[in-house]
């Protein structure tokens, strides 16, 4: 028994090491809605809840004893309620009808998987991991299957009781550790991705995060069939400012313009600085005939905002703005016609959008 106990720790470890590496990865490449992920995340999680079955200790051919809670306490703090439940629900199915069949033993293992399913979503918080939250969902589940253990197994209950215990609440406590050093990883990673993904200047993404961000936008609007824009924008006579106040003074217009666009555009709208003065942003869900107005209302916004310079003075700007659409533009023609656009609003005199 012991032995088998010690191969459930080691696979749920394992599993979460190297499954938090593949997660992140296919995060990545294949950015999915939140309930998508939920679902995604409690099926996994349940898959592996029942592969631990296999690998735990039984009797009389009935009776297991596994680490099968632990996958539904970690799929309530990965995904929240959705996750645990689909999670759950699957381990329980599979304990009761596929497990040697409906018996004693399936049935009361399949109230004990909702008596941890129910504890973890009263006790556990989604993302943010508490010792004392999770230690009082970990004991309420390792009472349950004590009580369990129990009434099932006639010969030595004790015995089988002393071995389980201390090992699934070392476990447990382990598998909390490994989620807390897994979340401070992830975010030293999205930190340093951050850092290497924005401007210094004005904190928006640079111009190899735009490049990502329109991958990632076609990729999207191919899949769930919807539009969305592309506007560049150009500071008007911009480099009249670094001639005359000095660089500090340029570099004091790019971030309040910085400002200005995250006022005018939504918080789903990704803003860029390609370089030098000009700007890109990707205004998600929006069709051809909504972009002019929302370029529009972004040159009134720069034209009315007072750009306060180091030595105190204020000094108004304009800019002109191009815009394109897909799909009514082709993919690989949406930057070049965005930037035709924009060049056509200066040659016509500027302080334009087209």
């Amino acid at each position: 028994m012991l032995e088998s106990l010690f191969y459930n720790f080691t696979i749920l470890t394992t599993f979460l090491f190297f499954g938090n590496i593949v997660w992140g990865i296919w995060q990545q490449k294949y950015p999915k809605k939140e309930w998508e992920t939920e679902v995604l995340l409690g099926f996994i999680l349940g898959v592996f809840g029942i592969i631990l079955m296999y690998s735990g200790f039984y009797s009389g051919q009935t009776a297991y004893v596994d680490f099968r809670q632990l996958p539904i306490l970690v799929s309530v703090y990965m995904g929240g309620w959705l996750s645990g439940l689909i999670s759950a629900v699957l381990i329980l199915i599979y304990r009761l009808f596929f497990l040697n069949g409906l018996n004693l033993a399936s049935i009361l293992g399949a109230v004990n998987i909702l008596i941890t399913f129910l504890f973890s979503i009263l006790l556990i918080q989604r993302r943010k991991l508490s010792f004392p939250r999770w230690g009082w969902a970990l004991a309420c589940s390792a009472c349950s299957s004590v009580i369990l253990i129990y009434v099932i197994f006639q010969e030595r209950p004790w015995i089988t009781i002393g071995m389980f215990t201390p090992l699934y609440l070392i476990s447990g406590l382990f598998t909390f550790m490994m989620l807390q050093y897994l979340r401070k990883s992830d975010d030293s990673l999205r930190i340093m991705r951050e850092a290497a993904n924005r401007d210094f200047l004005t904190g928006l993404s640079n111009l190899r995060a735009f490049e990502f961000m329109m991958e990632q936008k076609i990729l999207s609007s191919k899949r769930y069939n919807t539009p969305f824009s592309l506007v560049m924008i150009d500071i008007d006579h911009f480099k009249k400012v670094n001639d005359t106040y000095g660089h500090p003074a340029g570099d004091a217009v790019l971030a309040q313009l910085a400002d200005v666009l995250r006022d005018t555009f939504r918080p789903g709208d990704h803003i860029a600085r390609k370089g030098g003065e000009e700007f890109a942003v990707i205004v998600d869900n929006c069709a051809a005939d909504k972009v002019l107005g929302i370029a529009e209302r972004l040159r009134q916004n720069v034209e009315s905002n007072p750009f306060l310079l180091p030595d105190g003075s204020e000094l108004k700007m304009t800019i002109s703005a191009g815009s394109a659409t897909y799909p009514d533009v082709p993919e690989h023609d949406l930057i070049d016609k965005a930037d035709q656009a924009l060049y056509r609003a200066k040659s016509e005199g500027r302080n334009r959008v087209c």
